[in-house]
């Protein structure tokens, strides 16, 4: 999601974009590659900018993991004008865009599926000093986010989901961490991809000396800063996509009212999340990723502020078959009334 702010975006951090990768050949995708260009896809319902190239362009890139393929719409000209031609191309098969194709095939397209998150059995620090496993966080728990801070968990996202994906072991003096290629840590000081911690690099004080490919089930407790202590490491609980604006904004997810009942019921919150948002949110998250990518600032926020709203009435409509749904419609109620005086 890119800096789109407010719980419904930070709910949706583990979005399911991609990085497609293209190696272009000569003939029959055979001998070395000619090119090879790796890009950001999507992995849900296209649509989106326009991807222009010197003779051509494209539209509604995406990655399907369901059938294994890419798909594309590509124009002869540019600016994605005139009548789109609908590309397939199997992954990890020679194509040239309509199918498998050995014989005129010169293109092989893969897709890299990663959830931006953490390795499942990353530690987190309580706010009382004890390590723990993040898997056994939920919302309202409170850990360490900075030498001397704390922040309380919104959710934690694929908690029950038992998710997995590709991941980097980062090797440094004080330990390992695992995580997302695209999931941001705190290197030489700055929050960036944790695929910029390279050997030499520094997390905190600690050298980086080796970075290797692995895979796992992943996690991902939301902090109210955005931040956490993963297994010693300072990080952020944001992707690349959306870190950089959520970590700088005042207002979210801080002032929504999907916090105000994830800190007045966070039991109940959880269980929202696990049992409705988090299946939700794996369909739609791509979508919502692309809107940050072509839409204005003042209109993303204006979309988060509607879907807070949307979320708490769900959040609502789910505690009703629970003892908590008067004590949830009276604390709102309260709150909304508080803040008209």
């Amino acid at each position: 999601m890119s800096r789109t702010t407010g719980l419904l975006l930070s709910l949706t951090v583990a979005c399911d974009a991609a990085k497609v990768t293209f190696k272009t050949y000569a003939a029959a995708c055979g001998g070395d590659a000619l090119t090879t260009v790796t890009y950001d896809a999507l992995t849900a319902a296209p649509g989106g900018a326009c991807f222009d190239a010197t003779t051509h362009s494209t539209k509604a890139q995406y990655c399907d993991e369901a059938d294994n393929t890419f798909k594309q719409d590509y124009y002869a000209g540019t600016v994605c004008a005139g009548t789109a031609t609908a590309q397939t191309f199997p992954l990890g098969k020679c194509s040239n865009g309509l199918g498998e194709d050995t014989t005129l095939g010169t293109v092989i397209a893969t897709c890299d599926f990663s959830t931006p998150c953490f390795g499942r059995e990353t530690n987190a620090v309580l706010s009382s000093g004890e390590s723990v496993l993040m898997a056994s966080l939920q919302a309202g728990d409170y850990v360490k986010d900075g030498p001397d801070s704390v922040s309380r968990i919104i959710v934690n996202q694929h908690r029950v989901a038992h998710l997995k994906s590709s991941l980097l072991e980062i090797e440094h003096e004080n330990g390992k961490l695992k995580l997302t290629a695209d999931h941001v840590v705190s290197v030489d000081g700055s929050f960036v991809a944790a695929c910029e911690a390279v050997v030499g690099t520094k997390l905190g004080e600690s050298e980086v000396s080796r970075v290797t490919a692995t895979s796992g089930e992943i996690i991902n407790p939301l902090t109210i800063s955005g931040k956490i202590i993963a297994d010693g490491v300072l990080a952020s609980t944001y992707p690349e996509w959306i870190a950089s604006y959520m970590l700088s904004s005042s207002v979210f997810p801080t002032y929504t009212l999907s916090n105000l009942v994830s800190f007045l019921f966070p039991a109940t919150t959880q269980a929202y999340y696990d049992a409705h948002l988090e299946p939700f949110f794996q369909f739609t998250s791509s979508s919502l990723v692309q809107l940050k990518g072509v839409l204005p600032t003042p209109a993303v926020a204006a979309i988060v502020m509607a879907a807070d709203l949307a979320v708490v009435t769900g959040f609502i409509a789910f505690s009703l078959a629970s003892v908590q749904a008067l004590l949830a419609l009276a604390a709102i109620a309260f709150v909304i009334k508080s803040s008209r005086k």
